[in-house]
């Protein structure tokens, strides 16, 4: 069975980049543009992974806010943060609040497909520090 991953992001090309790249790579994708639509997803499908942008203007709350729910109701869900501002305060926020990875947009190729590959098990966190 696929893996689930939600993708979350107000810049629809980045949103259909990363939904094209890992459905390549075998998952079963599910894209929002905002995230009041993206907690809906969540409920209904529950991913294993989200992939959530920080700041969504166009939304009644930003992607930490959508962090925070979905890991008070799963927080196994694997959830990566990404983001064009380098803010350390919300970096840390969502960090406090079970983000695993934090990623600064624009999105590098090959940093994105290693933090896949450690997302999925496929290589160690050894390789992704020897990556980075």
């Amino acid at each position: 069975m696929k893996k689930k991953v939600l993708i979350v992001d107000d810049e629809e090309g980045i949103a259909q980049f990363m939904e094209d790249l890992l459905e390549r790579r075998g998952f079963q994708c599910f894209r929002s543009l905002d995230a009041e639509e993206a907690w809906e997803i969540y409920k209904r499908e529950n991913p294993e992974i989200c992939i959530l942008d920080v700041h969504m203007p166009f939304s009644k709350f930003d992607g930490v806010e959508l962090l925070r729910k979905i890991k008070e109701i799963n927080n196994k869900t694997l959830c990566v943060m990404v983001s064009r501002i380098d803010d350390l305060e919300k970096v840390r926020l969502a960090q406090s609040l079970g983000a695993e990875r934090y990623l600064f947009k624009p999105l590098d190729l090959e940093a994105l497909h290693a933090l896949i590959d450690v997302l999925i098990g496929l290589k160690t966190e050894m390789k992704e520090a020897h990556n980075g």
